[in-house]
C-alpha cells in the first residue's frame, strides 16, 4: 500500500455519493485518485484518522457535510472543498519523499525515518513556524495583534510540540524588527518575551539594542546593565555598557 503520510487531513475520498450512502463505513469506495481502488476499509479509514490527528481536524474540514453531523450523512466522495484538493497534492509528494529522495540517502540507517503528516503539521492544519507566524502577523495587523496572536497560540499549543516557544525564537524576530528600523515593534516582542522568560539574560540584550536604535541611550544602558546581571558570560553587554558610559560626560545610567 502506498504510505501515506504528511499534510493535510482527512484528505482522500472515501465512500459513495452522498445521495446513495446511508451506512458508515460504506460498502465501496468511489473517486478514489491517490489511494489504490482496492484498498482496504480498515486502511483507508485509519488513513484518514491519521490525516485528522495530524492536523488536529475533523473530517468536515475536507468532507462535505456540516460539523457534527452523522458520519454517515457527509458526501465523502465530493471534490468541493480545496482542502481535499490540496490534500491529493500533499499525498503525492509524501508518496515521492519518502518512495524517492529519502530512498536515494546513502547509508541510510535502519529503521528508516518516513515523513508523514505529523513530521511538519504537528496538530496544525496549516504549518507554520512561529516566528514566520508572528512576523507576517506584524506586517499585516501591527504589534498589538502579533502580541495577541502569540499568547492565544502560547494559550492554545505550549507543550505540544506545535510550535517553538523558547526565547530564542521571539528574540530573534525582535532583532530582525530592529535591523529594519522598527525598533518600537522590537521593544514591544521583547517585553512579551521576558513576561514568559524572566531569567534571560539575552532577551534584555537585544532589549538593550533596540532601545540603542531608537538613541535611547538611558534604556539601552539600564538594559544591557540587566542582561549583565542575569548573565555574566555576556562580555558584549559590559563592553556595550563601557562604550556607553565612555561617550557621555555623565553616564546614562
Amino acid at each position: 500500500m502506498r504510505r501515506l503520510l504528511l499534510l493535510v487531513g482527512c484528505a482522500s475520498l472515501f465512500a459513495a455519493p452522498a445521495s446513495a450512502q446511508r451506512k458508515f463505513p460504506p460498502d465501496s469506495f468511489t473517486n478514489l485518485k491517490v489511494f489504490p481502488k482496492n484498498i482496504d476499509r480498515r486502511a483507508l479509514i485509519d488513513t484518514m484518522r491519521s490525516f485528522a490527528i495530524g492536523l488536529g481536524v475533523r473530517c468536515t474540514y475536507c468532507h462535505v457535510g456540516p460539523e457534527g453531523a452523522p458520519l454517515d450523512s457527509l458526501d465523502f466522495a465530493a471534490d468541493d472543498k480545496r482542502t481535499k484538493r490540496v490534500a491529493r497534492v500533499m499525498i503525492d509528494m509524501v508518496d515521492h519523499i519518502n518512495g524517492e529522495h529519502l530512498k536515494a540517502v546513502p547509508d541510510r540507517p535502519e529503521p528508516h525515518i518516513v515523513v508523514r503528516c505529523a513530521t511538519c503539521h504537528r496538530g496544525v492544519a496549516r504549518p507554520r513556524l512561529l516566528d514566520d507566524d508572528i512576523t507576517l502577523t506584524l506586517a499585516d495587523s501591527g504589534l498589538d495583534a502579533a502580541v495577541r496572536r502569540y499568547r492565544a497560540l502560547r494559550q492554545q499549543y505550549y507543550g505540544s510540540g506545535s510550535y517553538d516557544f523558547r526565547e530564542g525564537v521571539l528574540t530573534d524576530v525582535a532583532r530582525s524588527e530592529t535591523r529594519a528600523g522598527r525598533p518600537d515593534n522590537a521593544i514591544g516582542l521583547l517585553q512579551l518575551n521576558a513576561e514568559f522568560n524572566p531569567a534571560s539574560g539575552q532577551i534584555p540584550m537585544a532589549l538593550g539594542d533596540a532601545y540603542l536604535a531608537k538613541n535611547d541611550t538611558a534604556d539601552a544602558c539600564k538594559s544591557y546593565q540587566l542582561a549583565f546581571s542575569k548573565d555574566s558570560t555576556l562580555g558584549f553587554a559590559r563592553r556595550r555598557i563601557a562604550q556607553l558610559t565612555a561617550a557621555h560626560r555623565s553616564p546614562p545610567c
